[in-house]
């Protein structure tokens, strides 16, 4: 049997590979960390630059309604529009015209000093009309005045949303007539030059720019027009997730990055889209270069095992075959090579090992096998005699008493006689070894009819030819009639059993005897255990030597207290089934 298994983790090829992958996914792991470090760096800086871009548009924006508010504040104080508020009534016709016509004029430079003006309106109460930077005088629209005041205590920019148009409005600070005030200034901002100024940011092919109400989610502006890529509700949603971030966004096979700045002073929020195939247009060439150090990494591996199973491996796999089929008991194995390196030298050594085995199993197998065909006809030759005189002696009265059972006990006297005298093998099949003792027993049962009887169990049919020394089972037998139960008058009980398992068969001899003492069981233990050559060699000690001589040391006898309350003696035979020993007849 081999007792040797080489588990697929323990071989050297494996070690090897592993050793190999332990330094080289470490490096892997690292570039791959370092092509996402890389990835997320950039990713970063982009999103930077977009929400810089977003931020400074805010920012200019910012800045120039601050600056169009200051001169909002300023045409308050106007000399003009006071008069106008104030004394309309007791001024004459000219003095009217004149600070109409001056008013108008300093209308037209404010809404001349910005882009972002569309017109900008002075809205007189006392009066109920309007004076218009584009349209000059009309009458006062009390709706759309109401509309476009800011409502008290709010702060920041304080634009106001009607009807698709963007409002700055303050009032006059001084007394109230019909509750109103005295007039109120009103600036209408260009929507087309927002959405121009908006637009520049539409950098990129199906890009797209919000400018929304944080508060009500509300679209004052989007460029470009007719852009409906974003529902109300995905910018509540987009919202939500918060500002000042760079945000992914699907609609079904495409992905964009959206970006959301918020103005707190504007009271607004910019949202800008971009298609995340125009964003990440600079570093596809770092998807490039992860596949190739990917590929690289994995072709190096395989070269590697490759070189190492052709330089190792397999040189050293030939070699654990060889000793294989040493094992197995073919010596005439050699190792044919070119090597001239460190595998050469070993199978060299192998090839004269081989050599110088099978020069000296030549030079003392045969020897040893002689020894031990002498040695086995010498204990074998030490059977007890008593019983042929006591066999001869119980013919002699049967023949005197005219006893019926005379011609069956002859003829299993000469049956038994026949077995132990053959010379012809050295190796008996077992079930001719148990048919035997069975002519032994019948024997004593014709001799002692009341005294004892014989229990044999089926012997297992995988070793009904299993060859083994001849005289192994009957001794036994004989041992446990005239120790265990030679001084009873009745009731004597032999049980001979089998137990068949993985290792081998095991044949049990049982007595019901009751004259063992506990001290003589020790002290045949003891003698079975440590027999030398200077014991005598009868009984169970003699098929003890030969069932350890021909199958080895994990055989031989074993002997207890019988659970019928006399000795139990266990023959170890090692082999069976599939396994039986090749011994020669």
């Amino acid at each position: 049997m081999d007792m040797w298994k080489l588990k697929p983790g323990n071989s050297v090829f494996s070690r090897l590979i592993i050793a190999f992958l332990i330094i080289m996914v470490p490096i892997y792991i690292l570039g791959i960390y370092i092509y996402q470090w890389g990835l997320n760096t950039v990713k970063s800086e982009i999103t930077k630059s977009t929400i810089s871009q977003a931020s400074f548009y805010l920012e200019g924006l910012e800045n120039e309604i601050e600056r169009i508010k200051i001169l909002q504040y300023d045409c308050l104080n106007d000399e003009n529009l006071n008069k106008l508020a104030i004394r309309w009534d007791i001024m004459d016709q000219y003095e009217v015209i004149e600070a109409i016509s001056q008013l108008h004029q300093r209308l037209i430079t404010i809404k001349n000093s910005s882009e972002y003006i569309k017109d900008i309106s002075v809205h007189i109460y006392s009066i109920q009309r309007t004076i218009s930077a584009d349209s000059g005088i009309s009458v006062l629209d009390i709706e759309k005045s109401g509309n476009i005041r800011v409502p008290y205590g709010t702060k920041g920019a304080q634009i106001i949303s009607y009807k698709g148009g963007l409002y700055l409005s303050t009032l006059q600070k001084g007394s109230y007539s019909t509750g109103n005030p005295l007039y109120m200034i009103e600036i209408e901002l260009n929507m087309d030059a927002l959405k121009q100024a908006l637009s520049q940011f539409n950098t990129y092919e199906g890009s797209g720019s919000y400018l929304i109400s944080p508060y009500n989610n509300e679209v004052i502006i989007n460029q470009p027009d007719d852009d409906r890529l974003l529902s109300y509700d995905t910018i509540v949603s987009l919202s939500d997730r918060g500002y000042n971030r760079m945000l992914t966004y699907k609609t079904g096979n495409k992905e964009y990055y959206i970006v959301l700045v918020e103005s707190e002073y504007l009271d607004l929020a910019l949202l800008k889209y971009m298609p995340k195939e125009f964003i990440l247009t600079p570093i596809n060439h770092f998807y490039i270069w992860v596949w190739i150090f990917t590929l690289s990494a994995v072709s190096i591996i395989i070269i590697y095992s490759y070189y190492v199973y052709k330089s190792t491996y397999k040189p050293m796999l030939e070699l654990v075959n060889s000793f294989k089929e040493v094992e197995k008991g073919n010596l005439q194995v050699s190792i044919d090579h070119v090597l001239n390196n460190e595998f050469g030298y070993l199978y060299n050594k192998f090839n004269e090992m081989t050599h110088n085995l099978r020069m000296l199993i030549d030079q003392v197998y045969n020897q040893k096998i002689l020894m031990q065909r002498a040695e086995l006809k010498q204990l074998q030759s030490q059977i007890n005699p008593h019983f042929l005189y006591n066999s001869f002696f119980m013919i002699n009265t049967m023949v005197r008493v005219n006893d019926e059972n005379l011609i069956p006990f002859t003829k299993y006297l000469g049956e038994y006689f026949r077995y132990i005298t053959r010379n012809a093998s050295d190796y008996m099949p077992l079930m001719d070894e148990i048919n035997h003792a069975k002519v032994y027993t019948n024997i004593q049962r014709i001799r002692f009819p009341r005294k004892f009887k014989v229990e044999y169990e089926e012997c297992p049919e995988q070793y009904v030819n299993f060859k083994v020394p001849r005289l192994i089972i009957q001794p036994i037998i004989e041992n446990a009639f005239e120790h265990g139960i030679g001084k009873k008058n009745s009731n004597g009980m032999i049980k001979v059993g089998f137990d068949a398992n993985e290792n081998g068969l095991a044949i049990i001899v049982e007595d019901n005897g009751d004259d063992l003492s506990d001290g003589e069981l020790e002290d045949l233990q003891e003698t079975l255990k440590y027999a030398g050559d200077k014991i005598e060699v009868t009984g169970i000690i003699n098929i003890n030597r030969r069932i350890k001589l021909v199958f080895g040391e994990k055989s031989g006898l074993e002997i207890s207290r019988s659970g019928l309350g006399g000795l139990k003696v266990i023959l170890k035979v090692q082999g069976g089934g599939d396994h039986l020993p090749a011994i020669d007849s």
